[in-house]
């Protein structure tokens, strides 16, 4: 009796080669994308910390920091968004790209508010001080004019790192979705 399940014909597998798709499938995202994730986040967390309002025409006075109104919220946001990315380091799952990714996006969206109304942090800085709501909005406002106040480099590390982030995101959880 013949034995039909060897076969005198040598059949070999196909090359494997690294971070190559397995069974046909699409290949998970690199870990450069999680690596870039967390530098646009930790460049949004630095720039929380960092001048978002400045005189144009008088920079020695060092500007108001992000920290002395809404940079607690862009550095909370991008203090969860690095960590997640730093997750997605171990476990390149979609939806932690997405989280990081969204919240990139919300401190974008918080740095753009800002930049948009640059009497905002002033006015919030002169409440802390403790002037009323309605004074400290009026000297805001008088001060944007008088001393030519200007968004500062936080407010700009915030959104290009908000920006970076959600890009980063976006593509992460594209990728990671096509390769399950």
């Amino acid at each position: 009796m013949s034995d039909y399940n060897q076969s005198s014909y040598a059949q070999t597998a196909p090359p494997v080669y690294p971070g190559a798709p397995q069974n046909g499938g699409a290949a998970a995202p690199s870990k450069k994308f999680a690596v870039l994730g967390i530098v646009g986040s930790l460049v949004a967390l630095v720039g929380s910390l960092v001048n978002w309002v400045v005189s144009s025409e008088d920079m020695s006075d060092g500007g108001i920091k992000g920290m002395d109104g809404d940079g607690v919220i862009t550095l909370i946001i991008a203090l969860v968004a690095t960590v997640l990315f730093l997750v997605t380091l171990a476990r390149q799952k979609a939806p932690l790209y997405l989280g990081g990714g969204l919240l990139g996006a919300g401190a974008a969206i918080v740095a753009a508010i800002n930049m948009a109304d640059p009497a905002r942090l002033l006015a919030q800085k002169l409440e802390d001080e403790g002037l009323p709501a309605d004074a400290a909005e009026k000297a805001a406002e008088d001060g944007v004019d008088k001393f030519d106040i200007v968004a500062g480099p936080g407010i700009y590390m915030v959104l290009a790192g908000g920006l970076l982030a959600l890009a980063i995101g976006i593509v992460g959880f594209m990728k990671s979705r096509n390769s399950n």
